[in-house]
């Protein structure tokens, strides 16, 4: 992915060089995430896990089969480890109608960098500081958010993925991928809730380190204003 927002971004892009080994990652662990259901969408995902074996040959293609909400508003937390600090990125995200809005927060809980994602262009700006546009680019959500997501899992080589099955995270039936960076040997474990087909969990780490962790802390599937959706001067994204 290109890094076509650097001007606005930049202090949010991190490198995984030397993570510090004294940091730990305790994964699975739903702990105090609020996850809102759609029995209608669970129930799909569930007949469609129930009738297949499930493992790294097929994981992917499973994966890409869920059902998932046509809407919603998620929150989730991002801790990047570094050899002697981390730093923690807060995000909401909303999602409609093929539309995405990306909201960076503050250690005070206010808004930071600001992202809009249309089908041709994503706007990005912060506080009263004009926007600027670019062109979309391929799973640009990411680059935004700073949060992985399960395209991030379909995009991975199959050879790559090293362990694919069916696991429960605290009462939650979840997809769960173990994969490897050829490149760079970095291992990754990925927690997919069946409910609705989200990116719950993933973690990362190097030669035994942690790199990442990600976990989605709140997901609410009410309804959304379309108002949530238009660009500070009250258009509508491209």
């Amino acid at each position: 992915m290109a890094v076509v927002a650097a001007g606005v971004f930049v202090s949010f892009f991190v490198s995984f060089s030397n993570p510090d080994p004294e940091h730990t990652i305790s994964l699975p662990g739903q702990g105090s995430a609020v996850i809102d259901t759609n029995p209608e969408i669970e129930e799909s995902n569930r007949q469609l896990i129930q009738t297949i074996a499930v493992d790294a040959s097929n994981i992917q293609a499973v994966i890409a089969s869920l059902s998932r909400p046509e809407q919603y508003h998620s929150r989730s937390e991002l801790t990047y480890y570094y050899r002697d600090s981390q730093t923690v990125i807060a995000c909401s995200l909303w999602a409609k109608d093929g539309l995405v809005r990306v909201s960076q927060l503050n250690e005070d809980g206010t808004d930071g960098p600001q992202a809009l994602l249309g089908a041709s262009s994503v706007y990005v700006w912060q506080g009263e500081a004009p926007w600027a546009r670019f062109a979309r680019q391929e799973q640009d959500a990411d680059l935004y958010s700073l949060t992985p997501t399960y395209e991030d899992i379909l995009s991975l080589g199959a050879s790559d993925i090293l362990v694919g099955e069916v696991r429960d995270v605290d009462g939650q039936m979840c997809l769960y991928v173990s994969s490897r960076d050829p490149l760079t040997g970095e291992q990754e474990q990925w927690y997919v809730l069946v409910e609705n087909g989200l990116l719950l969990q993933a973690s990362g780490a190097l030669n035994g380190a942690p790199t990442y962790d990600y976990r989605m802390t709140e997901l609410q599937l009410e309804p959304l204003d379309d108002a949530q959706f238009l660009l500070p001067d009250g258009t509508a994204p491209q």
